[in-house]
């Protein structure tokens, strides 16, 4: 693969007028002429996005699924009703599903004793499936065609990356969610890897590390995504940024969870080599 573009479609903050943000995230990856859909975001407003970018999301190869949060799901019932012919979904069994966290302080007050934080399409997996759209489930790393692969479950070896904490499988708390369908989406060029994640919930260390056992004799080229800081303290977020600092990528485009403390520090570390995700960035990465 010579040439990848992306372009954001969703993410918390806007880049150009006339566009909009939404707490979320969706990239339209061109790789080489086969076009994906990273993520939808929450709602139908990636749809509204693309049209003023000049993107025909009807012309799509693959829509990809980093995991089943919302904020990464929400958009797919939209695209389904817009158009005719879907591209095969990628994604984990798991990302069609239900997932719960504690209510937010202004929800607490309304009594609300959990809050649906998963997949939110109403008819689920099984509306998807009477409708006829081609799934494509994976828990192992996956080939989706040449150069282009999705992770699969990410081994969680890192000590200090805590994974899951906040998210649970039932609306009673009380059993916890690791979030095993996170996954990165990962390219490969002539000059690299690029690394393409959702949330990384998975932590980013553990994604990377399973990213350089899957292709030991490639360099990350870049890495691209929510990285899940925004919780983190200072001394994660230090280790994270001396880890991704160690493999000497060539670009790093972050944002959505990734926080601002992080955010701040990888521009530290980084600094033209850093840039922010925003909607209506495009970011061409040629093959040298």
């Amino acid at each position: 693969m010579k040439h990848v573009d992306i372009t954001v479609l969703v993410e918390n903050t806007v880049n150009a007028a006339g566009l909009r943000a939404e707490h979320g995230l969706s990239l339209h990856i061109d790789a080489g002429g086969y076009r994906i859909l990273f993520d939808t975001g929450a709602s139908a407003l990636f749809l509204g996005n693309a049209k003023k970018l000049g993107l025909h999301l009807n012309e799509l190869d693959a829509l990809v699924l980093s995991h089943n949060h919302y904020d990464h799901t929400g958009g797919i019932e939209f695209l389904i009703d817009l158009y005719a012919k879907i591209p095969p979904i990628f994604t984990h069994p798991k990302s069609l599903g239900h997932c719960y966290a504690k209510p937010k302080n202004e929800e607490r007050s309304a009594r609300q004793s959990f809050r649906s934080i998963g997949f939110p399409y109403p008819l689920g997996l099984k509306g998807l499936q009477t409708r006829g759209l081609r799934l494509e489930m994976n828990r192992e790393m996956v080939q989706i065609r040449r150069d282009i692969w999705l992770s699969g479950e990410i081994a969680r070896n890192c000590p200090f990356e805590q994974v899951g904490e906040s998210f649970f499988l039932d609306p009673e708390l009380s059993r916890p969610d690791n979030l095993p369908d996170d996954q990165a989406l990962i390219l490969k060029t002539e000059a690299g890897l690029i690394v393409t994640t959702g949330c990384c919930h998975s932590g980013l260390v553990n994604t990377l590390e399973a990213v350089i056992n899957s292709f030991p004799d490639v360099p990350i080229r870049a890495v691209v995504g929510g990285f899940h800081l925004l919780h983190a303290d200072s001394d994660r977020i230090d280790a994270s940024v001396r880890f991704l600092e160690q493999l000497d990528p060539q670009l790093v485009i972050a944002g959505h969870c990734t926080g601002f403390d992080a955010l701040c520090r990888l521009r530290s570390v980084f600094g033209e080599r850093f840039q922010r995700l925003s909607v209506g960035k495009r970011f061409s990465l040629p093959d040298r």
